[in-house]
Order: C-alpha cells, then sequence, then structure tokens
C-alpha cells in the first residue's frame, strides 16, 4: 500500500493553490468560459512537474492545521498577484479597444469577451484582446509566465505569510497601467476619428443644401478601419513591448513581497 507523508501533501497542495490562484486571474484560462474542472486539472498538472524542482529546495516543517490554513491563504495571494500582471495588459488593450470602437463607430455593436470575464465589449476590443492573446503565445512572454512562476517558490518560501507593504503600493501603481494601456493605443485611431468629424462638420457648413451627415457615420467607419489596418505594426509592437516587460516586472514583484 502506497503511503504518502501528510507534509509532502501539505507541500503540494501549497503549491497547487499558488499556481491555481495565477490561473484563475490569468486571460483565456481564468475566464469564466473555461470550465473550472479545466483550470483544476491544469493547475494541478503544473503543480505535479513543479512539485520536484519546488521541494529539493524547500522543507516543511511540522505545522499545525491553522498554520497551514493562514499558508493556503498566503499561496492565493501570491498567486493572485502573479496573474494580475499579465492581466494588467489585457484589460489596458480592451479599454484601447472601448474607446478607440465607440469612436469609429463600433460602440454599438457588443460581443461576449472571452477571455477575462466574459462580460459585453465592443467589437475592436474583442478583436484586439485576440490578436493581444495571439501574440502573448507566440512570443516570449508566455515563457516569462511560467519561469516567473517557477522564480516565485525559489524566492518566496511555501512558508511565506508575512507581506511587505510596499507590494500592495505597487500593484496599486500599476494597476494605473490600464488607462495608460488604452490610452496609447487608442489615441491613433481617437485623433482620426476627431479628425474625421471635424472634416465632415466643415464640410457641412460649407455646403449645408447637402445632408453631409448621411454619409458621414459610414466615412468615419472607413478612415477608421483603414488607419487602424495602417496602426496595426504599432499596435504589435506595443503590446510585444508591454509583454517583454513582464520579465523585470516579476523579479520586482518578488523581491517586494517579502520586503527586500
Amino acid at each position: 500500500m502506497l503511503y504518502i507523508h501528510r507534509y509532502l501533501l501539505i507541500e503540494f497542495m501549497l503549491i497547487f493553490f499558488r499556481i491555481l490562484a495565477m490561473i484563475m486571474i490569468l486571460p483565456f484560462i481564468g475566464s469564466t468560459a473555461v470550465p473550472n474542472k479545466i483550470k483544476v486539472g491544469t493547475a494541478f498538472f503544473i503543480a505535479v512537474i513543479m512539485y520536484p524542482m519546488v521541494v529539493k529546495i524547500q522543507i516543511i516543517p511540522h505545522i499545525s492545521l491553522a498554520a497551514v490554513i493562514l499558508l493556503i491563504f498566503s499561496q492565493i495571494l501570491i498567486g493572485l498577484i502573479l496573474g494580475f500582471l499579465v492581466l494588467i495588459i489585457f484589460s489596458g488593450v480592451e479599454l484601447a479597444g472601448q474607446f478607440a470602437g465607440f469612436q469609429i463607430g463600433y460602440g454599438m455593436i457588443s460581443l461576449i469577451n472571452p477571455l477575462i470575464n466574459n462580460a459585453e465589449v465592443s467589437l475592436l476590443a474583442n478583436m484586439w484582446n485576440f490578436i493581444a492573446l495571439m501574440l502573448f503565445l507566440i512570443s516570449d512572454a508566455f515563457f516569462f509566465l511560467f519561469e516567473g512562476l517557477y522564480k516565485s517558490f525559489q524566492v518566496i518560501p511555501l512558508t511565506f505569510f508575512k507581506f511587505s507593504p510596499y507590494v500592495f503600493k505597487y500593484i496599486v501603481d500599476k494597476a494605473g497601467n490600464i488607462f495608460l494601456i488604452g490610452f496609447e493605443l487608442s489615441i491613433p485611431i481617437v485623433v482620426v476619428a476627431l479628425f474625421t468629424n471635424i472634416v465632415i462638420a466643415i464640410m457641412g457648413r460649407l455646403a449645408p443644401q447637402f445632408n453631409i451627415f448621411a454619409v458621414g457615420f459610414p466615412m468615419i467607419i472607413v478612415a477608421g478601419l483603414f488607419f487602424m489596418f495602417l496602426f496595426m505594426p504599432y499596435f504589435s509592437n506595443y503590446i510585444l513591448f508591454m509583454f517583454s516587460g513582464l520579465n523585470g516586472e516579476y523579479i520586482s514583484v518578488l523581491n517586494l513581497i517579502p520586503g527586500k
């Protein structure tokens, strides 16, 4: 009969909860569109891979049940922080799509966004989120995520529970990047839509006998789509640049959590 020591089980459980918390907040796999069984199964599979590497450098001492519960909450919080750094970028992309889509006339079209919270967003926000997901999967950012997860076990032990207050300030500051990303990604399309509206208004004043506003709305859509096509290289490079900074952000936040 196979016997598993209870402290080995506690070690695996703590690893599992840190990974599960990170997965639950990640875009796409953490959304409500993905069944919970898949999230739990993915976390279990990653925990099985991580377990031999983690137990080589950490040994759980004899602890009480109350301490185990406290450590589980600590692991969940660490996982949420790691996943939130990725979620910030996708939330900023969604916000940019909402801004730009409203300006070029796509604000009236809403679709379910399965990447984040399964909520209704504009057509443009949904498309930009899927492009960002593809860039995330084909770039090094996908590996930065698991590298940061593994480093978290090296820097922050399984028995850790005393969080530095500076890490929460860091997370709040980083959350402000959602609006910064949304503004910087949407500003080219917003400027084009504003300029097109100004041109339509001037034409309406110069030729009041023509119902220029009847064709103004299609003109804004066509101009928006054309410049959005030209804007795609900037969009891709900007997203890749944000993803490339994930490695540095993981190092910063992992050093801040224990207050180093």
